[in-house]
Order: C-alpha cells, then structure tokens, then sequence
C-alpha cells in the first residue's frame, strides 16, 4: 500500500501551481490585503518603532524645565496616529483576504468537484468513493490555511525582515550586516531541508488519507460490513492504518525537529550577534541611545518572527503534502471527453446501431469483438447470455460511459463519439440493475435531470404508473421521504421503481433497461412489466435480461456469447426452431425464472 500511496500525489510545483488557478480570478482581493498588510507592517513596524527611537534619543538629552508639548507633543501624537492606522489597515487586510480565501475556497471545492466528475465511470469505479471525498475536504482546507499562512506569516515575516535590514542599513550597517548574513544562513537551512520535511509530510497526508477514506468506505458499506461479521477485520485494518498515520507523523517530526535545530542555532547567533555588535557600537560612542533600542528591538522582533516561522513552514509543507493528493486525482486525464467543436445528438428517429464495436478492459483479453448489432426506431430487442460476456458493457457503451475500442456507435446514422456526452445522455433513459439514488427525496430522485423544482403532480402520475405510489403512500413524509445514502432507506425493488418513474418521466425516444426487474418480487414484477411495456411504447429499447420472462414478448432476442452475437432471432423462433441453440439451453436451465449460475 505504501507504493501506491507513494504514487498518488502531485508535486509541489503542481500541487502550487493549480492553487494558483483557481486563486487567479481573486487576485485582486489577495493582492489587495497583502498591500494593505504590509502597509500595517511598515507603519507597526517601522515607523512607529522610529518615532520610540526619537523619543529616546530626547530623553537622553532632556534638560530640566523643558515644556512636554514643545518637546515631545510632535512625536506622541505621530505615535498615536501610527497605532490607529496600524489597526486599520489590518482590518482591511483582514477582510479582503477573508474574502479573497473565502471565495479560492469555493471556487477550488467547485472547480475540483467539476474536474472528479468529469473522469467518467470507470475512474469512480477504481477510485474508493470515501477517499475522493476526504481528499477533496482536505484539500479545500489546506488551500485556505495556506493562504492565511501565506499573507499573515511568510509575507508578515519577510516584510519585516526586510524592514529590519533596511532600517538597520540606514542607522547601524553592521549591525544590519549580522541580520543580512544570518538570514541567508536561515534560508539556506530552510532551502536544504525542505525536500525531507515535504516529503514526510506527504507521507503523512497519504497514510492520513488512506486511513479516513477506509473508514469512510467502511461507514458507507455497514451493512455488509454487519452481515459478514467483519467489524474486526476492519477494526484491526483501520488500526493498521492509523498505526501508519502515526508513524508517518512521527517521521515527519523528526526530520521537522532536525531542521529546527539547526533553525534554532542560525536564529540565536543572529539575535546574539546583533547584540554583540551594538554593544561594542555603543561603547565606542558611534550610536545613539535610540538606535541602540532599534538594534535590540528589531533583534528581537526578527529573531522571534522566525522562530515563529518554524511552525508556520511546517503547518505549509503539511498543508501542500494533504492538498497535493487531490491534485493528482483531478490531474488524471478523463476517458471520455467531447471532441473539439463536438455537435449536439439530434434525434428524429431512434435508431440505434453498433458498427463492429470491439472493447477489452485488459489489453489482452477481449470482451467485445467485431459486436455488431442494429436497432430499428421503435424497436424493442433484448439481450441474454452468460454472466460476464459482455451485455452491460454494451449499455455502458451506448450511454459513453466508455470509450469503445473499435467500431462505431451510431444513433440516427451519427457516431456518438463525435457528439457532446450531454444530448447523448438526454437522449437515452436509463434503469441499471442496481439504481443508485441521492440523498435526496423520492420526489427529487424521481424528477432528477429535469429543470426546476419537482412538479408533484407530474410526479405522482409516473409514479403510479410504475407502482411507486404503493409503498410511497405507507411513508410518513410521503414524496418528500429522504431515501438515505445511495437509497438505502428503500428496498431494492423499490429503488427500481423509482428508476422507472424516473425513466418515464424523462420520455427520452431511447431506453436501455439493465437487469431492470431483478430485484422485484414476483408480484411486483407483474404490475412493473406492464409499467415497462407502456415506458417502451414509442422509444426504441434495449433490454438486458437475466430473467427470460423479462424479455419473451420483445421484439428480437439477441443471445451474447464472449463478446459475440451468437443467435438472434424473437423468443418463439429462439425456442421453438432451434433444437439445440443457446437460447433454448438457457430457458432450460432457468430456475424461478431466473438464469440458474
């Protein structure tokens, strides 16, 4: 696991770089608060600090009598008016950066969940669902906390380093030199440990990420989890891994504890140089009392700035280790994407043909080879075989959800894969064996990818015609019940009622139908197969069918064989011609009405 941890996460270079995106159309927020912050800082920080110095320097040479106003009424005023604009133009850097981080952290949830959704089906199936989505929270937070750390430390810092220096230059060069030459050692530290600082944190992050995402996964799945008795199987392996997270933070400490060592020794040299050389300044008369308090103060302050640092460098290096994982996953190039200047699918007709489609998940094994089949507008077809053979992959592929690897898919005499995935997708009603619905109401569900708020009375007239009003009418909060994480809160079978409301109400003139009966009772069926014929009424449908009874009265049976079309032919001429063909050895072998294993 450590290999392929290792493995998924970007650099620092483009883990900053796409930060920068999608912080670029607030630029000017950002720029503006680091404006006005380092406005403060020089105002906090070295002007006011100047006006304390001039003070000093009058005390020293104060004579009795001398009036406080004449004397000093100039420079506590300026001082005061220092301190005010000070708080102000924090304040102001405060908001704008708010706002500017506010808005980054937005745009880079939206952005990324815009990029994780556009990967397509096949990433989502190989990508543990828990751990995109504590990838993407941990992102959107380190993109935040390192731009306030950015603007209110690294940025703070600099200025007043560089103030101190530039003060310093002006009132003691040496001194100032000590700050110069110290600093640069400070750096270099920072410069020379940071690849064995970024890359413990990054370990940290992933182990961190793996960890959250297993329990995640874990929480979403309890069910099975229940069944199989597998809380201590998963126990320990969530402990496993947190036992990793430990000690990833434990390796990440020690190399963060060595660098700050050496920190720590570049940092007290600066602050007792400094000293050592004002002193001697001092003694040989060649300072000001005023310019001593500079030396002490700015050593002092700057030494303590970077000390503060530390943290700061360690809380940025962890931040770009957690926010570099999300990186590399929506940095994944996507299978399906539209071609450049790709047309909207118009359909007149329905018509739907597969042109010598090939597809292979592996590239040494086929599972769709020289796939050949068309549907008539209106026609209704249906296709049987072995599990594994390939019949979902065929509405997998006619919905785009794949890229086919040779052949065409041809809707209306147009191949889709020159059309946009939208008007494809809006063209094609869909019911899967295992419906997947959101977290959202069975009216929302049934209403999904239609404009606007749920039309309740549209609503309830496709779910009556799919039988849903039978249960619905049982619940509670009726059409406003919340059906749970992935439809939980229902059954099976009434997940597939929903999906069929759901298919009727978008009308689309093509319906693919896999497995779309498997998981109702045999009641249940009856009414949902009537439901059925009148969704097919005047669509061409493509129907996937485990359970025979399911397809018996369509129009044409295709049987699926390896990737091939092995027989074709309606339910009668399948049965009754053909003595020995596959179709009749799988009527043979149903059990219940279903394919036996």
């Amino acid at each position: 696991m450590d290999d392929d941890l290792r493995a998924e996460a970007a650099t620092t270079r483009e883990t900053l770089a796409y930060c920068a995106e999608l912080a670029r159309p607030y630029r000017g927020l950002l720029l503006g608060a680091a404006a006005f912050l380092v406005s403060a800082v020089v105002v906090q920080d070295v002007a006011s600090p100047l006006v304390f110095a001039d003070v000093l320097d009058r005390i020293a040479t104060l004579h009795r009598g001398e009036a406080l106003w004449s004397r000093f009424g100039t420079l506590v005023v300026a001082y005061a008016a220092f301190l005010l604009l000070g708080q102000v133009l924090t304040r102001m850097a405060g908001w704008m950066e708010w706002e500017g981080s506010l808005r980054t952290f937005t745009n880079g949830i939206h952005r990324s969940f815009e990029r994780l959704l556009s990967l397509g089906y096949r990433w989502h199936v190989d990508h543990p669902s828990g751990e995109v989505a504590s990838s993407l929270s941990a992102f959107a937070w380190a993109l935040v906390d390192g731009i306030d750390t950015l603007e209110w430390s690294i940025l703070r810092i600099a200025v007043i380093v560089v103030s101190a220096v530039v003060v310093l230059g002006i009132v003691a060069w040496p001194v100032a030199l000590v700050l110069v030459s110290l600093t640069g050692v400070f750096v270099w530290v920072v410069v020379r440990r940071s690849g064995p600082v970024t890359e413990a944190s990054r370990d940290f992050s992933r182990a961190h990420s793996a960890a959250e995402g297993t329990a995640s996964d874990v929480i979403r799945n309890v069910t099975t989890v229940l069944v199989g008795t597998g809380e201590d199987t998963e126990s320990t392996r969530v402990r496993e891994l947190l036992d990793r997270v430990v000690a990833a933070d434990l390796r990440a400490r020690r190399q963060f504890t060595v660098t700050r060592v050496w920190m720590g020794g570049t940092i007290a040299a600066m602050t007792w140089g400094a000293l050592f050389v004002g002193i001697v300044l001092a003694l040989h008369g060649d300072i000001r009392s005023g310019v001593v308090y500079l030396v002490l103060f700015y050593a002092s302050t700057v030494s303590q700035e970077l000390i503060t640092s530390f943290q700061e460098i360690r809380n940025l290096v962890r931040g770009l280790g957690r926010a570099g994982k999300l990186v590399h996953l929506v940095s994944s190039e996507p299978e399906v994407i539209d071609e450049p200047g790709a047309a909207d699918l118009v359909v007149t007709e329905g018509s739907l043909r597969f042109e010598h489609v090939a597809f292979a998940y592996r590239p040494d094994r086929a599972l769709l080879a020289d796939f050949d089949l068309e549907l008539r507008a209106g026609e209704h077809v249906g296709i049987v075989g072995p599990s594994g053979g390939g019949k979902s992959t065929v509405t997998r592929l006619a919905l785009r959800l794949m890229n086919a690897g040779g052949g065409r898919i041809l809707v209306d005499g147009q191949d889709i894969a020159g059309c946009t995935q939208r008007s494809l997708r809006r063209a094609i009603a869909y019911v899967p064996q295992d419906p997947q619905m959101l977290h959202r109401s069975i009216a929302e569900n049934i209403w999904y990818g239609l404009d606007g708020d749920p039309d309740l009375d549209r609503v309830r007239e496709v779910a009556e015609a799919a039988f849903v009003d039978q249960f619905v009418e049982e619940l509670p909060e009726g059409y406003a019940t919340i059906v749970g994480e992935r439809g939980l809160k229902l059954s099976g079978g009434q997940r597939q009622r929903v999906a069929i409301a759901q298919a009727m109400l978008k009308n689309a003139p093509i319906l693919i139908l896999d497995e779309a009966t498997s998981s109702l009772d045999s009641n249940s069926e009856r009414y949902v197969q009537d439901a059925l014929w009148r969704l097919m009424a005047g669509s061409t449908a493509l129907v996937v069918a485990h359970r025979l009874s399911t397809i018996a009265h369509l129009d044409r049976i295709v049987v699926v064989d390896n990737g091939r079309i092995v027989e074709t032919g309606s339910h009668r001429e399948l049965l009754l011609d053909s003595a020995a063909g596959a179709y009749r050895e799988l009527w043979e072998h149903q059990s219940g009405g279903f394919l036996s294993a």
